[in-house]
């Protein structure tokens, strides 16, 4: 093959990978299915802000997977519901939440698992006294349907916009 015929080829398959991959997939369709899915999903999730709102180590962990991965910011990435669970404990033995908003959500589903994105406010007061605290930033969550149809909570990465030390 020519130089030039080896040039055509591979602007003819990297034209080709491009149209691919920059295809627009087509707009879910809104089905009773989807609605259900998504209900589910949305019920797991409203379960887990109250148990957050609440400081509640227990209901909270019965809706992690055993394998939970949680990527807290300025921190150790937590790897399975026991180092959540220890972690998680520690932190409302020394804050309790006294409110958490969550505002600009979004969930995307694709067959068992779900992702949502969001923005929160989560107001903290520390057991040891001093003003409250106000943190804000955003997360992402993945949600897994087990076989049972049970969604369970399986990763998390958040950001915090408070200033480092607050």
């Amino acid at each position: 093959m020519r130089p030039l015929d080896i040039l055509r080829s591979a602007c003819l398959l990297v034209s080709a990978a491009t149209a691919i991959a920059c295809k627009t997939p087509a707009p879910a369709q809104s089905t009773p299915d989807t609605t259900a899915v998504k209900a589910g999903v949305d019920s797991a999730a409203t379960r887990l802000l109250s148990a957050l709102r609440a400081d509640s180590p227990d209901s909270l962990m019965a809706l992690m997977a055993e394998d939970v991965i949680i990527m807290p910011p300025n921190e150790h990435v937590l790897n399975g519901k026991a180092a959540v669970n220890t972690w998680y404990r520690e932190f409302v033995g020394q804050m309790k939440t006294s409110s958490l908003d969550v505002t600009n959500r979004e969930l995307f589903i694709d067959g068992n698992y779900a992702t949502e994105v969001a923005q929160f406010q989560w107001t903290l007061v520390s057991l040891s006294g001093g003003p409250k605290i106000v943190d804000h930033g955003s997360y992402m969550q993945l949600w897994h349907r087990q076989p049972d149809g049970r969604w369970m909570f399986s990763r998390e990465v958040w950001n915090t916009m408070a200033p480092p030390g607050k």
